[in-house]
């Protein structure tokens, strides 16, 4: 063989090399661009939750201002009859019908406990509607309203359903 022939069969391969190397990093690129995204998704997860353990301290310090507001039951006591009654009086206040509710499962983070109260039918004016939920959020850091669906019945009354979180603690 020459060196003419040498030099074109070196060619050759590093061309065909070159192309091999190409098609496969070609295939692999967008597993790769899906890697660095997930890889930046990640970092930026991480950068939020060291902000949020820096924080711990003004966390804590507002969790045990807000744990005062909150009232304390002795253990076993039935809070659903308790929460029902709260609600119900608010309503009945402001003459806001409340005409089926349920209470949900408590649920406890910590020292704070929560129970849901599903308010599923209600009925009232809009006016009795606001007065019920400015003294629900008056209450503070017990009563919290997460859900509120409002339809017309007819040109003054209206139903629907909300539903309510009664935080509170428990006597140690």
């Amino acid at each position: 063989m020459s060196a003419r022939e040498w030099i074109l069969g070196i060619v050759t391969l590093t061309i065909a090399l070159y192309g091999l190397l190409f098609f496969m990093v070609s295939a692999r690129l967008p597993e790769w661009r899906v890697i660095r995204a997930e890889q930046e998704d990640l970092r930026t997860a991480i950068a939020e939750s060291r902000a949020l353990v820096e924080e711990r301290g003004d966390w804590e310090a507002a969790m045990a201002e807000r744990q005062n507001l909150m009232p304390v039951f002795p253990q076993g006591q039935r809070m659903d009859l308790h929460w029902l009654s709260v609600i119900e009086s608010v309503a009945s206040r402001h003459e806001l019908q409340i005409l089926r509710h349920e209470p949900g499962e408590e649920r406890h983070e910590g020292p704070i406990y929560e129970l849901p109260v599903f308010v599923r039918q209600w009925e009232g004016t809009i006016d009795a509607l606001v007065r019920f939920l400015f003294d629900i959020e008056r209450e503070g850091a017990m009563l919290d309203v997460r859900y509120l669906h409002v339809r017309p019945r007819d040109r003054t009354i209206r139903h629907g359903r909300i539903d309510i979180y009664c935080a509170y603690r428990r006597e140690s």
